[in-house]
């Protein structure tokens, strides 16, 4: 949403003129009387650089989700980790390359600028993070029906006062069912006079889980509330701007007429294909003597073969090979009855416990992108088995067949870890919003996130 895009270019703006505040002091107190124009000159470009480099780190691990800009300890550790993470980077790029690109080694310049940037960093983010939630920023919401999906939202909005809404009011039919689940929540039967509330409330953005389309009652009241300057969102559409998924149990065939148009992404595909091929040739190439010591380590582990083949569904339901590392047992599924994989499955030897989490046990479907058969980004593919299944009970899962599937992807990076049927709707959520959505952009921002889950481990 836009007041979201507006904190987001506050928040980079704000983290790149703290760290500039953070050199200039640096340089005050370590030149005092003696600094010149020469001397933040000489500083200027090499930590610019260095900044952008971080500022890169930031995003990459989470910095700039506007869902986590909460004052807890969790959002300081991670401000710790980002910082240590930075200073290590920075050691290198001024000890390894001086000389090299610039002709400053500033020791004693950067002990101080780590000091300073600190304190400056974490003082900002503190004031930043108090101020986006505070309530002279949220906008009332009206809420208009209410289903599992409504009610996800509300909670979501409530936990997450930074995201800049609050939900005042709820008009359902249900209200003396609901009216004690929704803490601070005004809670109103379906005949009220929705103008009315809207003034008394002060409402500025109206959702209604109701199809107007269907109710003529409704969308006249919503018709009569058009003076009034408010934003209006139906459920999927306030949902996914929310929460980065679709609504699949609240949507129709309608919606995907309406918001899947394929011909519109041609060019997005042909130049992703040529990204494809450029990035997976390169990595492959480069990879090899990798894949040769992982391929021993998989022997030495556990009896078996290096590498393990199993059919997936791919684009538009075409099934294919899909070659991986073997990182279970041999006989992992001896009985011949297809298991979903589980958290701490006592089939995963210790080597492909190592290669799960660093996402190591995929490189081989390089191959199975050189081939056409896999993108960079995507839908990941299921067996045949689970697909004959989930179709069967999840409503328009076929539908992440539209496009072709992934190596990682929105609902890897979102939902990384899926053992069941629940789990599987819950990734399809993602995958339909990644599929209305995919850009260039898009992709780069799951690369790098993808990059941050393989770096520090938390694959499955």
């Amino acid at each position: 949403m836009i007041i979201n895009r507006f904190k987001k270019i506050i928040l980079v703006s704000g983290d790149t003129l703290v760290l500039y505040a953070a050199l200039a002091a640096t340089l005050l107190l370590r030149y005092r009387q003696d600094l010149t124009q020469n001397v933040w000159d000489k500083h200027f470009l090499p930590f610019t650089f260095l900044f952008l480099l971080w500022l890169l780190v930031f995003f990459i691990n989470g910095l700039y989700e506007i869902g986590g800009s909460k004052n807890d300890l969790q959002f300081y550790n991670k401000i710790i980790r980002n910082l240590l993470l930075c200073y290590a980077f920075a050691g290198a790029y001024f000890y390894l390359l001086a000389g090299n690109l610039f002709n400053i080694r500033p020791q004693t310049v950067f002990f101080i600028f780590m000091a300073v940037a600190a304190a400056l960093f974490t003082i900002w983010r503190y004031w930043y993070n108090t101020f986006v939630q505070g309530p002279y920023l949220a906008r009332n919401v009206l809420v208009i029906g209410m289903n599992d999906e409504a009610l996800e939202l509300v909670e979501e909005i409530a936990r997450k006062p930074q995201l800049g809404f609050r939900i005042t009011t709820v008009i359902h039919d249900g209200w003396r069912r609901n009216r004690g689940l929704l803490p601070g929540v005004t809670v109103l039967p379906g005949e009220t006079d929705i103008k009315k509330i809207i003034q008394e409330k002060n409402i500025t953005t109206v959702v209604t889980a109701l199809d107007p389309h269907g109710n003529p009652e409704l969308a006249q009241k919503l018709y009569d509330c058009l003076t009034l300057k408010l934003q209006f969102f139906d459920l999927p559409g306030f949902y996914e701007r929310l929460t980065g998924k679709i609504p699949v149990t609240n949507i129709g065939h309608i919606w995907f007429l309406e918001n899947l148009a394929e011909a519109e992404k041609s060019f997005y595909e042909v130049v992703k294909r040529f990204f494809d091929l450029m990035i997976a040739s390169v990595f492959f190439m480069v990879s090899i003597p990798l894949q040769l010591l992982i391929a021993l380590a998989i022997k030495l582990d556990s009896p078996g073969p290096v590498y393990y083949r199993q059919t997936r569904v791919g684009h538009q339901g075409r099934e294919f090979s899909a070659i991986k590392f073997r990182s279970m047992i041999s006989e992992a599924e001896a009985d011949g009855e297809a298991r979903w994989a589980q958290k701490n499955d006592n089939r995963v030897t210790k080597t492909g416990k190592l290669l799960r989490k660093i996402r190591f046990d995929e490189l081989p479907q390089l191959w199975n992108i050189l081939r056409g058969e896999l993108s960079l980004i995507g839908p990941r593919p299921e067996r045949p088995e689970f697909v004959r299944n989930l179709r069967e009970i999840i409503p328009f899962y076929n539908e992440r067949h539209l496009i072709k599937p992934g190596l990682t992807g929105w609902a890897q990076i979102n939902f990384p870890y899926g053992a069941s049927a629940g789990d599987a709707l819950k990734k399809l959520q993602y995958d339909l919003f990644y599929i209305k959505n995919r850009s260039l952009l898009l992709d780069l921002g799951i690369i790098l996130k993808t990059i941050n889950i393989m770096l520090t481990g938390r694959g499955q």
